[in-house]
């Protein structure tokens, strides 16, 4: 019987094919990293890391119980007192938290900001100690508000449907000088806008002395 044989070089050829690494190595999987939570960031939603539909047991998990206080404080012109949340009581960036309902916790009303020093932003870069003239190039149109020099004083009454006017977040605003004589009328329980001339005159001095954040109906 005639034998077949098959030549050497082939052999070592078919064998070096069989244990060829593939050209490219295969590539690795990456794990993405999770995204990066700026817990000093106010949105229409939510204020750091706290959320719209957040419990005291929430908040207890996110920021321990020793970040948090409960306490009674007055309501506007101290008619009544309120019953509210510190977040950080006792430093820069103390928040407070109201409540829907006082007695369960279970329902944010809305978190008030006023500490000259605080860290809390929106994403537009408006802080405490923002000017109003940020407020109004963001806003685009004129910015009505109440005189100053009393618990009401400050508060922005409207945007004249401006880029701001359907925004949940609230300011109110001070005056970083002492008032001249002739700037006395800007104080008081009246309207003012920022197109009035005395108003424009002290533009530059009219900063963001509180935010407020409303995420849920809110009465006192």
């Amino acid at each position: 019987m005639k034998k077949t044989f098959v030549p050497l070089l082939l052999l070592v050829a078919l064998s070096c094919t069989e244990h060829k690494k593939p050209d490219t190595e295969p590539t690795p999987v990456i794990t993405p990293l999770p995204p990066i939570v700026d817990s000093l960031l106010i949105t229409d939603s939510s204020w750091g890391l706290i959320q719209q539909d957040m419990n005291y047991s929430d908040l207890k998990v996110i920021y321990g119980e020793s970040k948090l206080k409960d306490e009674r404080i007055c309501g506007p012109e101290c008619v009544d007192s309120v019953d509210v949340t510190k977040l950080f009581p006792g430093t820069s960036n103390e928040a407070i938290i109201y409540w829907k309902d006082k007695a369960w916790h279970k329902t944010i009303s809305m978190i008030v900001c006023y500490q000259e020093g605080a860290q809390y932003h929106t994403d537009k870069g408006l802080k405490i100690k923002s000017g109003i003239i940020e407020l109004l190039q963001l806003n685009g149109k004129k910015i009505s508000f109440m005189g100053f020099g009393w618990d009401y004083g400050g508060t922005i009454t409207s945007y004249n449907w401006g880029a701001l006017e359907k925004s949940v977040l609230r300011y109110e605003l001070d005056l970083a000088i002492a008032p001249a004589e002739n700037e006395m009328s800007v104080f008081g329980d009246t309207y003012f806008d920022t197109d009035m001339p005395l108003v424009k005159k002290l533009l530059p001095d009219i900063y963001i002395r509180k935010i407020t954040l409303v995420l849920n109906h809110h009465e006192y």
